[in-house]
Formats: C-alpha cells, structure tokens, sequence
C-alpha cells in the first residue's frame, strides 16, 4: 500500500503543471436543479495554490492537484474569478471550485473570500463551494454569515466506513468529523452537500456497491443532497497506475443504477453526475447502451423517481450480474476490467 502511494505521488509531482495565476481552469455551463426544478448552473474552476492534503500526500483518486499555480495571489485569482463572470448568462447557480477548499485560507484569503460571495450572492440565487470537512468550524462558518441563505457546503465524505476512506482513498478523514461538521453547519444555518465516491481502488465491485448504499443511508441524515460519484480514471494518479496494470475498472453503470435503486431514503435529494461516463475512464456498461442508461441516471436526479429505470435494458446487463457474482467470491480480474482501451 504504502508503495503504490509513494508511486502514486511520484507521478503526480512529474505531471504536476504550474499554470497561469490569472487564468482559470475551466468554465461552462451545465444543467442544476434548484427548488425541485431545473435550471442552469455556471461552474467556474479557480486556479489556486493546490489542495494542502494533495501537497502533502493526496488522495488516490484525485489529479486536481496539477490544476494549480503556486504564484495564485488574491489579485489574479479575483481576475479568474471576474474573467469566469464574463460568461454569465442569467444562470441561477454559481459553482466556484477550487483543486481543494474554499474554506482553506491557503488557497482562498478570507479577504477574497468574502469579495467573492458577496458578488456572487448579488448575482445568483445558489452558491456552492467545495471543502474539506476540518475546514467547517465556527469561525469560518461565521466569517461567511451572510450568505448562508444562498450557500451550499460541498464536501467530500467518499465514504462512512472510516477503513474506506483511510486504506483505498488515503484521505485522513472520520465519519464523526463530518458528523460534526455538518450538524454544525446546519446549526448555523447552511445546507451541505455530501459527495461520495462510489467504487474506490482496492475494492470489488459487489462490495462497492454494499459500500455506497451503506454510506448513502449514513449521510442521509447529515445532508440535504448526496451526490454518488463514481471513480473515474484521472492523470497521474494510484487509480491510473491500478487501471493500467489491469487492477481496476470503473463502476459499471448498472452497478450506479443498482446503488440508486437500493437506496431507499426520504429526505435529501440523491443524484449522480457521473465524470467521464461512457468512456473506459468512466463509468460505463458495454458501449451501445451507455447513453440511454445516463440519460435515466440524469432523469432520476432531476425527478427522483425510480420509474425512469423501468425500461431500461442491455445484453450486457447479463454479463454485469455474472461479474457481480464472481466478485463477491473475491475473484477480482473478471473478464471486462482487464481489458485497457483509449
């Protein structure tokens, strides 16, 4: 384990690029929902200095650290942020991300912070930002007040099985202290998001799914979305060098299907907008039915109605139980996940 994690940051310091400070990684627009309707959302990546954890180690999963500018100062990172706004077009959410946490002052001075929120929030009706739980304590949460109303807390919690998190993510994180956090959170007056990580390294794919409808049932008390978010293959990672070394596959979608279907919870809003899907990088099934199973996956998150799976069917679908039952006898290498296409 601890092999492939030091592999694992060999890569990503080789790959790791230093990117303008005053450019932005990303930004566009995608569909959101917002008071149980659709709408349009502005996504917006910033530049920073790199997530703290992914300097000091990382997470397996995770290549965001080589979207970062060491130079990043509060004056070009307030530049990407106002060249990010040029592409406004009366969408109603604004999600700002970073390669870590808004709420770290490494990456984010409280000064730029609450320059950012306050245009954000004259501007839009839902703001959501990333961090990492230890980021969510009273003085932070207090500092950000007067936005509450409109902001939205994500987080990534990956799983509620601590073991999880520390052996296949590498990410120095309890339950508990998400538990906290959020509970905190809702306290003061804001709402979380909680991202799970459906299918991490080192895991079949039976047991990925006992995994995610366990944590879905966890979070279902400490969150007012849950997002599944399946593993998908990113640059200079440990999950890269598993998937090349024919150790790991992302999720197949009927297993993400299967997870949605299994979770049987009232209260915060499920979905999945699954990275990369239909790609070997991605999440994906056998290629011919991969759209129409997104497109239902995509329905459902917007409806949260298990109806829109009713019809949904593929030869394929065959050949995943088959692997879901080998799977559960330990026996990893099944016949899809060994075979590495670009």
């Amino acid at each position: 384990m601890k092999s492939i994690r030091e592999a694992g940051a060999r890569e990503r310091s080789k790959a790791r690029r230093d990117l303008d400070p005053y450019s932005y990684v990303s930004c566009w627009t995608e569909d959101e929902v917002m008071d149980n309707q659709e709408c349009k959302a502005l996504v917006l990546i910033l530049a920073t200095k790199g997530c703290s954890w992914a300097l000091r180690s990382g997470c397996s999963m995770c290549g965001y650290t080589n979207e970062s500018s060491s130079s990043a100062t509060d004056e070009s990172l307030w530049q990407q942020y106002l060249s990010g706004m040029k592409n406004f077009a009366a969408q109603r959410v604004l999600k700002i991300y970073t390669s870590g946490s808004f709420l770290d002052t490494f990456e984010i001075s409280l000064d730029l912070r609450k320059r950012i929120l306050q245009d954000a929030f004259d501007n839009f009706d839902m703001i959501v930002v990333e961090t990492r739980h230890e980021y969510i304590n009273r003085k932070n949460l207090e500092d950000i007040l007067p936005y509450r109303e409109k902001l939205v807390l994500a987080v990534g919690v990956e799983s509620s099985n601590d073991l999880v998190v520390h052996y296949s993510v590498n990410k120095p994180s309890l339950f508990t202290h998400f538990i906290s956090a959020s509970s905190l959170a809702h306290s003061m007056g804001f709402r979380v998001k909680s991202y799970m990580m459906f299918k991490p390294p080192f895991m079949s794919e039976s047991d990925a799914i006992r995994d995610a409808v366990n944590t879905i049932r966890d979070l279902s008390q400490y969150s007012d979305v849950i997002s599944i978010n399946p593993t998908n293959i990113q640059r200079d990672t440990v999950v890269e060098l598993l998937w090349k070394s024919g150790a790991f596959r992302p999720p197949w979608l009927w297993s993400l299907v299967e997870v949605i279907r299994s979770s049987n919870i009232s209260g915060p809003r499920l979905m999945s907008k699954p990275t990369g899907a239909g790609t070997v990088r991605g999440a994906h099934n056998c290629g011919r039915c991969d759209e129409r199973v997104l497109k239902a996956i995509s329905s459902y998150s917007v409806r949260q109605s298990l109806d829109v799976f009713e019809d949904i069917d593929c030869s394929c679908r065959k050949t995943w139980e088959r692997e879901l039952m080998i799977s559960r006898f330990g026996n990893y290498f099944t016949e899809s996940n060994y075979r590495i296409r670009e």
